[in-house]
């Protein structure tokens, strides 16, 4: 009596894999957060948007899937914001309404 059982191995889909997540990569978000904080209005903009596109190329030529890329690049903008509030509250004015 022969059994044959599909295999399920080839029906699943493929996963991915990043090593180093973008928001775990901690000198990388704290760095983007220092430029930032630095700069105003469109010197910003253009940094950020500059910033991003270079995650999203970097991602993109390892082969990862343009979904993967936008989740990981919306935790690292995530991860940048929670740095900058960060930043305030520790590097911010100091004093109470006491």
């Amino acid at each position: 009596m022969s059994s044959t059982q599909p295999s399920t191995i080839l029906s699943e889909p493929a996963c991915t894999v990043l090593v180093f997540p973008l928001a775990r990569r901690t000198e990388k978000v704290r760095r983007v957060a220092e430029l930032l904080e630095r700069k105003h209005g469109r010197e910003a903009e253009v940094y950020w948007s500059n910033t991003v596109r270079g995650l999203f190329d970097q991602l993109d030529r390892a082969g990862i899937d343009r979904d993967d890329i936008r989740r990981e690049v919306d935790a690292f903008q995530v991860a940048v914001q929670a740095e900058l509030r960060r930043r305030c509250f520790v590097w911010g004015p100091t004093g109470g309404a006491a």
